[in-house]
C-alpha cells in the first residue's frame, strides 16, 4: 500500500513538473507528526520528524509520452484479445446448447416411437396354472419326492422313509 502511495505521489509530482517544463529531481519524505501520524509528502511539515526520504529523478517528457502510448496500445491489444475469447466462449456455449436441445429432441422422438410401437403391438396374455406345481399350488406338496426332502428343505423326512 505504501509503495502504491509513493508511486502515485511520485507520478503526481512528476506530472506537475512536466507542466512547468524540465524540473529538478523531487524529494518525497516520510514524516512522523507529534501526534504519531505518518505523513508522506513532497513538502516538509512543521514540527514533524523526517523518517525516510526518496529522490525521484526528473523524467523525460517525450519518453514518458512514448511509454504511455505503448501502454495504451498494449492495453487495447489485451482488451481485443479478451473480447475475442469471450466471443468464442459465447459461440461454444451456443453450440453446446444447440447440441443439448437436439439430443433432447432425439430422445423425445425415440420415446414417442417406443410408445407408439407399444400401443400398436398385440397384447400377449400369459396364464399360469394355479395348481399342480410347487410353488404355484395353494399349499405344500402332500409328501416329498422319491428322493426325500432336499437339503435345507423346511419339511422333515417322513417317518416311514426306508432311507433313514
Amino acid at each position: 500500500m505504501r509503495g502504491i502511495c509513493l508511486l502515485l505521489l511520485g507520478l503526481a509530482s512528476t506530472s506537475a513538473s512536466w507542466a512547468q517544463g524540465p524540473a529538478a529531481p523531487r524529494d518525497i519524505v516520510q514524516q512522523r507528526l507529534p501526534d504519531g501520524r505518518v505523513v508522506i509528502s513532497d513538502r516538509p511539515q512543521p514540527g514533524a520528524v523526517v523518517e525516510r526520504t526518496w529522490r525521484f529523478a526528473a523524467e523525460d517528457h517525450a519518453a514518458a509520452q512514448a511509454r504511455r502510448a505503448e501502454a495504451k496500445r498494449d492495453a487495447q491489444a489485451v482488451s481485443e484479445r479478451i473480447a475475442r475469447q469471450i466471443e468464442r466462449q459465447a459461440e461454444r456455449d451456443q453450440e453446446l446448447e444447440i447440441a443439448r436441445l437436439r439430443a433432447a429432441e432425439a430422445r423425445a422422438e425415440r420415446e414417442a416411437a417406443l410408445a407408439r410401437a407399444a400401443a400398436e403391438a398385440p397384447r400377449i396374455v400369459v396364464a399360469r396354472p394355479l395348481y399342480g406345481y410347487w410353488p404355484w399350488s395353494f399349499g405344500p406338496p402332500s409328501r416329498p419326492g422319491p428322493r426325500g426332502p432336499r437339503p435345507g428343505s423346511p419339511y422333515p423326512p417322513r417317518p416311514d422313509d426306508p432311507r433313514r
